[in-house]
């Protein structure tokens, strides 16, 4: 699809901010909505998702908590929408690699991301969601959802250009490799290291490799 500058920008303000008051300055909202994002990452620094209070964002953020209720119905809406706007660009690929090389990369900044400040953020959120199921909906189809399906994506790529077996199933791959580090992250089997990351992936890939025999 081709977008021109006054198409992107249209759709920056309606998928990025919150929709705006009739007759609000855009400058006005942008800033408003970045002073809300700030507040609830700094607050989640110091308490868990669990104590995190609306009153407390709006007081930080300096807005009412009318506006906070307008854009975002429920504490967990609210921290899932910083998760997505904060966290996920720490997340994205743009360089063309092998699949392989691409798996490795993207179970290495998920490892990362989960051991820096957002981790403990994503762990809150998720417990939270267990008995929000709107919300278990919505970070998987936000968050996790959309990179499962590039890596699938990867691996499929890989698997056509031969460089895995022609019998892999990227699907499962995936689940196998992201499975093992949300459980190890989640649950603290064991230590969620770089080098775990890497020699799971090793582990999974190589019964994939294009020449390896299944045993």
């Amino acid at each position: 699809m081709d977008f021109t500058p006054r198409s992107v920008k249209i759709l920056f303000v309606k998928n990025v901010l919150p929709a705006a008051r009739k007759g609000r300055p855009p400058s006005e909202m942008a800033t408003s909505h970045a002073a809300i994002m700030d507040a609830v990452y700094a607050l989640l620094q110091e308490k868990s998702v669990r104590d995190l209070t609306m009153e407390e964002v709006a007081k930080r953020a300096r807005v009412g908590k009318p506006t906070l209720y307008k854009w975002w119905p429920t504490k967990a809406t609210l921290v899932l929408a910083m998760l997505c706007e904060r966290m996920a660009p720490n997340l994205a690929m743009r360089t063309v690699l092998t699949a392989e090389e691409s798996l490795r990369l993207r179970v290495r900044r998920l490892i990362e991301v989960f051991n820096g400040p957002f981790g403990k953020i994503v762990a809150g959120l998720i417990a939270e969601s267990q008995s929000e199921p709107a919300i278990r909906e919505q970070f998987f189809d936000r968050l996790v959802g959309p990179r499962r399906t590039a890596t699938i994506a990867d691996l499929q790529r890989g698997k056509n250009a031969g460089e895995l077996r022609s019998d892999t199933e990227p699907d499962l791959v995936n689940d196998a490799i992201f499975g093992a580090i949300y459980y190890r992250f989640l649950l603290r089997s064991g230590p969620l290291t770089r080098r775990f990351g890497e020699e799971l992936v090793e582990q999974v890939i190589r019964g994939h490799r294009a020449g390896n025999a299944r045993s």
